[in-house]
């Protein structure tokens, strides 16, 4: 990843749940938490014998049938170490790096809420086309990871990565390689649930607009931004400098339409500010 961008938390984000020591622990860290705690507990049951209370929390059309709703919820924090080995220390690792961002980005609650829509409307969609597409076993947290970090690509799209790609590009192109990953081993609920969860994190970031990152190409744009960053300023200089320092960057990098909402909001404040500033000096001559 390119050392050119910072992706810190703005100002606005919301403070720890609790602490412990000197960890300061939001939602992302604890969800983290959580995981690492789930797949521990399932080595040990699964080592003891007790391999049957961790393939209880599986997901599957048929146990939706029988009533076992709670699956729902749990099958996210099955793991199965033998499995998935160094790959789930990778993908907590990809969470909290891109997890906290969103988090800071939409706040706490809507990551939350986001998190248990990620686990329960895909999986509602494939039981839903099971009759059709083949009954498919939902375990693991790997889709919900990865469609937390295109929320990220979705509110960073010009964010840099390795090889000096944006995060709208890595996106798309790690979209096309799962998305071949489950048509080469006809793993059509997979596919379904990659693709319902893509959209899901994606559309609720852009607040329902349900569209991708947009797809641009140097041009233009470039002049277009400095002039945007230009008249920016103005307004910009109504606030706190820690916090126009930031923004003004990411406007001048990316664009304005790579502002978060707590942001826009920021400058939309000192914007009316500003008119009023403009109305009392009319005023006065």
């Amino acid at each position: 990843m390119s050392s050119e961008t910072t992706w810190t938390r703005w100002p606005e984000a919301e403070g720890p749940i609790f602490t412990v020591g000197n960890l300061r622990v939001d939602l992302t860290i604890l969800l983290v938490g959580l995981q690492t705690l789930a797949m521990v507990a399932g080595a040990v049951l699964t080592a003891s014998g007790l391999g049957s209370w961790v393939t209880g929390g599986v997901f599957t059309p048929s146990a939706l049938q029988e009533g076992h709703v709670w699956t729902l919820l749990t099958y996210p924090f099955v793991h199965d170490i033998r499995q998935e080995g160094i790959w789930f220390a990778l993908e907590m690792l990809m969470f909290f790096w891109f997890g906290r961002e969103v988090e800071s980005a939409i706040g706490r609650k809507p990551l939350g809420m986001l998190y248990a829509a990620l686990a329960v409307v895909p999986a509602l969609i494939g039981a839903g086309v099971a009759p059709w597409l083949g009954a498919g076993v939902f375990t693991g947290s790997s889709t919900i990871s990865f469609a937390v970090f295109l929320a990220f690509c979705a509110l960073h799209p010009e964010a840099q990565f390795f090889f000096g790609l944006p995060a709208k590009w890595v996106g798309w192109i790690l979209m096309a390689v799962y998305s071949l990953t489950y048509f080469a081993g006809r793993d059509w609920p997979g596919g379904v649930q990659l693709w319902a969860s893509a959209l899901l994190a994606v559309g609720w970031v852009r607040q329902g607009g349900m569209e991708w990152p947009k797809i641009s190409f140097p041009g233009g744009r470039q002049n277009t931004s400095k002039k945007k960053t230009g008249a920016v300023r103005k307004v910009a200089g109504l606030l706190p400098l820690e916090k126009v320092d930031p923004i003004l960057e990411k406007i001048s990098r990316e664009g304005m339409g790579s502002l978060t909402v707590a942001e826009t909001k920021l400058l939309e404040d000192a914007r009316a500010k500003l008119l009023q500033k403009d109305r009392q000096s009319g005023s006065v001559r």
